[in-house]
């Protein structure tokens, strides 16, 4: 009764995940709460255990309800990561680690048939009440530390530790080139005279459950060789992607295209999965700089993503279309297309905007989304609406960086409209900019910025008037001179946020 009720709280949470669709949902809360109670069943159940009579019936009833509580906290860090709580999600999984592996001899054999001594002679060849369930279909220990392990290696990716999201897709390997994924806790036990007697809620017979345990064990198989592709190649791509080298870069594309022609064999052509290695691929290829085959797989992406919207999926929402849309932006804006770029920009702008309508902090996609409308603004020579955009980056970030106005985002926030304002022709609003984020910078940064702003333009291009109007004191002079100044050491040191 208590394994039932575990795996009806674990079944309920697999539902209403589902339900809850792509991205973080409050709905994804139902599922952390139906998962906590399933594991707090696994833990009050060895309690009960002690009680049990038969070293074989104890035995077997504690592996299975280890069995069931790693595959609650693997579902738990599946959650968390969701949520974008990854150290809590990292947690987990080493909590269902430390299960697996102090448990790690029973799960081999948790379904195997007792000794001699404890076998009764009913006519079936084994005692009915030293046997505690006749179904076997539980996932053995070999699936579920190859979905640890790939869980743990995405979670080590996200926390900067590439080193260990390879060393655990080598282990991976190693795993998958020998038998030991073949599940040895499957076995012919001999025929008997009883069904699925143990369970109140339904019977079946002894032919019908050995042939459902069968298409069970297809599955599993099924399911290992597919996450061993994505751990050899999707998270050896991400490994690569990580490192950032160009070799690493080009290693990360081939893998990704190795594994999209897996999938398209196994999967349809617009499955989710090959939506997100499409989105991978065209990111690696935007670094390579490759720009036209970067914005082909990134449409192909979206297309995808699209259609998936279109037919009333929950499997994406929009935060994955605004990341994509970006992404696509980004290759316009190098190519130059600079109107194709800015009309993507604002619809993914639009999406983030949707996204952070209910919280009372700017977020930071927003930002950045900003800051490239305003350099392509300016690239387009729509000065105004440049510092227009510029103008709600300075705001948002404020109130992101909770009012710190020496903050060296701000600052530089403020050197790039000083710079749009001279090319503007806007000298005297430029020199004040300048003065405003000299005021914002450290005691040294400060000097150093007064200082130039000084000495500007007194031995380059022979400046505008004469040095004895600036010694005078001459607004005007000193303004154009500083200005200037300043506008060459931003060009010699661009500031601006690059697509």
């Amino acid at each position: 009764e208590y394994a039932a009720l575990v795996a009806a709280r674990l079944n309920t949470a697999s539902l209403e995940y589902r339900k809850a669709g792509g991205g973080m949902s409050d709905n994804l809360q139902k599922v952390l709460e139906n998962l906590g109670l399933a594991l707090n069943d696994c833990h009050s159940i060895e309690a009960l255990v002690d009680s049990f009579e038969g070293s074989y019936c104890k035995s077997k009833m504690f592996e299975l309800f280890g069995v069931l509580e790693v595959v609650a906290h693997v579902n738990i860090g599946t959650v968390f990561y969701r949520l974008n709580k990854v150290r809590d999600a990292l947690a987990s999984f080493e909590s269902a680690k430390e299960v697996l592996e102090k448990r790690s001899e029973g799960f081999e054999n948790i379904f195997e048939s007792p000794d001699e001594s404890e076998v009764g002679m009913n006519g079936t060849g084994i005692n009915d009440e030293m046997h505690p369930h006749d179904d076997n279909r539980f996932p053995p220990r070999t699936y579920l530390l190859l979905v640890l392990r790939l869980n743990l290696s995405r979670v080590s990716l996200r926390v900067n530790n590439p080193d260990g999201a390879e060393e655990l897709c080598k282990l991976i390997a190693q795993e998958a080139s020998s038998s030991s994924l073949q599940r040895k806790c499957f076995r012919n036990l001999p025929p008997r005279n009883f069904g699925f007697h143990r369970s109140n809620s339904f019977s079946i017979t002894s032919s019908a459950l050995a042939t459902a345990s069968a298409a069970y064990q297809h599955d599993i198989d099924r399911r290992s060789k597919w996450l061993c592709s994505v751990a050899e190649h999707y998270l050896a791509g991400l490994v690569r992607e990580a490192r950032g080298e160009p070799n690493d870069y080009k290693s990360a594309v081939n893998h990704y295209n190795r594994l999209l022609s897996l999938a398209r064999v196994k999967l349809d052509h617009r499955h989710p999965y090959i939506c997100a290695l499409l989105e991978r691929r065209g990111a690696v290829l935007f670094e390579q700089q490759k720009l036209q085959c970067s914005m082909l797989s990134y449409l192909a992406c979206l297309k995808i993503l699209e259609h998936q919207q279109a037919t009333g999926s929950n499997v994406f929402n929009k935060a994955d279309l605004a990341r994509v849309l970006y992404g696509i932006a980004r290759v316009l804006h190098d190519k130059e297309d600079y109107l194709d770029a800015l009309h993507t920009y604002q619809r993914a702008l639009a999406c983030q905007r949707d996204l952070a309508a209910g919280s009372s902090r700017p977020t930071l996609d927003v930002i950045t989304t900003l800051c490239n409308i305003s350099r392509v603004h300016h690239l387009m020579g729509d000065i105004d609406a440049a510092l227009v955009a510029n103008q709600e980056v300075l705001q948002l970030a404020t109130i992101l960086v909770c009012g710190k106005m020496d903050h060296p985002f701000l600052i530089n926030r403020l050197k790039i409209e000083g710079n749009i304002l001279v090319e503007a022709g806007r000298v005297e609003d430029a020199m004040r900019t300048f003065i405003e984020a000299a005021r914002r910078c450290c005691d040294n940064g400060r000097d150093r910025m007064i200082n130039t702003l000084m000495r500007g333009g007194s031995n380059s291009r022979g400046g505008n008037g004469s040095q004895e109007d600036a010694d005078a004191g001459d607004s005007s002079v000193l303004s154009i001179r500083s200005a200037t100044s300043m506008a060459l050491i931003a060009f010699l040191h661009p500031s601006a946020a690059a697509a």
